[in-house]
């Protein structure tokens, strides 16, 4: 379907369920596409999820590819005001990923503001119109070129969320020597020094057994896993653009990462270790050595640690690894029905009492590097 914005303008949006033949080529005229931008892992997410499609956004002129979004639709499994509902959801990001639209960077200023915008409306003519939501995620970058627009779009509720980055300018050493602070180098010393080792591989048995320990912290942080099937899909990307982490002590997986990598960035996105080991062997400060080591011999610029969420004991522990916060975007439209449901979610939550959560491994039975955003 193709739906014209702007006829003066020649530009137009086009509505499908399969990525445009072209969109490779769009990718690589933004330097702030990321890997969630992808065919791959959009083909990936809606492949392993249940009752979930792929909605591709473009934004043509005059035939050519100028723009384009990408989101999946799916059915969220979450309960509102106790209730289980089938509300439809509509998100261009996908569990603390960011996403939005990706614009040709060789357009002029006006030119960009357009195709973004553009790209915004057609997003929100997605959300379903009894119970539905639509959100996005812009990215650090994305956010700071294009926040001022959205705050004219005011359908679009806004809210403020992090995300931690550091800087591998100089290479490993140069990182390590400016960036790791001595409690973590120490750390990751004793750890190593105790028998632990830290590697990066592509072996699905090795994620398989790092998933019963994610799924065990799912359970205390309340939140429904990533299924399986999705993070070994994942390591199967043939551009050799994701990688998994591990730390394994005497033969057993206690941790790992799995890691995004796309132009100068890696994303640490979906991480855990094990509570058992975290003040003998350090597994988390294992993960996040690892994760700079390699990301640095690929020649990433930066590295992605992720958001933090509400819990100001991760945020400090990445602080340790040199991580500076940048503010990203979060942008949620709602429907009017589920908006009043919202609305009554949030005053039925404020009668029972704010549920505070923390680290798994805060709690004493939990992980060192769970992501949580």
């Amino acid at each position: 379907m193709t739906v014209p914005v702007d006829n003066s303008s020649r530009l137009s949006i086009e509505v499908s369920h399969r990525a445009p033949t072209d969109w490779v080529d769009l990718l690589s005229r933004d330097p702030a596409a990321e890997y969630t931008h992808t065919r791959y892992w959009s083909d990936t997410v809606c492949g392993n999820l249940p009752d979930t499609d792929a909605v591709w956004l473009t934004a043509r002129r005059s035939g050519s590819l100028v723009g384009g979004l990408t989101a999946v639709s799916r059915t969220s499994s979450r309960k509102v005001v106790g209730l289980p509902l089938g509300l439809r959801r509509v998100d261009s990001s996908f569990e603390g990923t960011s996403g939005g639209p990706v614009v040709a960077a060789d357009l002029d200023a006006a030119e960009q503001d357009q195709v973004f915008a553009g790209l915004v409306g057609a997003l929100a003519a997605q959300c379903p119109q009894v119970l539905g939501s639509c959100s996005m995620v812009l990215s650090a970058v994305t956010q700071e070129r294009f926040g001022g627009l959205m705050g004219s779009l005011p359908a679009w509720a806004h809210q403020d969320t992090q995300t931690a980055v550091v800087s591998l300018s100089g290479g490993i050493d140069q990182v390590e020597k400016d960036k790791l602070v001595m409690n973590k180098r120490n750390e990751r010393n004793r750890g190593l020094k105790r028998g632990a080792e830290v590697f990066v591989t592509d072996d699905a048995a090795l994620l398989g057994e790092y998933y019963g320990i994610y799924d065990r912290a799912s359970v205390h942080w309340g939140i429904d896993p990533v299924p399986q099937p999705l993070l070994q899909a994942l390591l199967r990307d043939g551009d050799g653009r994701v990688f998994f982490t591990c730390v394994r002590l005497e033969g057993k997986v206690i941790g790992g990462h799995l890691n995004l990598h796309y132009g100068d960035k890696v994303l640490a996105w979906n991480g855990v270790t094990d509570p058992q080991f975290a003040k003998t062997h350090f597994p988390a400060t294992l993960c996040f050595w690892g994760d700079m080591v390699e990301a640095c011999r690929r020649g990433a610029a930066f590295l992605d640690l992720g958001g933090s969420g509400s819990v100001g004991s991760l945020s400090g522990f990445k602080k340790y690894f040199g991580a500076e916060l940048q503010a990203r975007g979060l942008y949620v439209l709602d429907s009017p029905a589920t908006g009043l449901l919202k609305k009554g979610r949030d005053a039925w939550r404020g009668r029972r009492g704010t549920i505070a959560r923390d680290r798994w491994h805060d709690s004493g039975s939990g992980a060192g590097s769970g992501k949580k955003s």
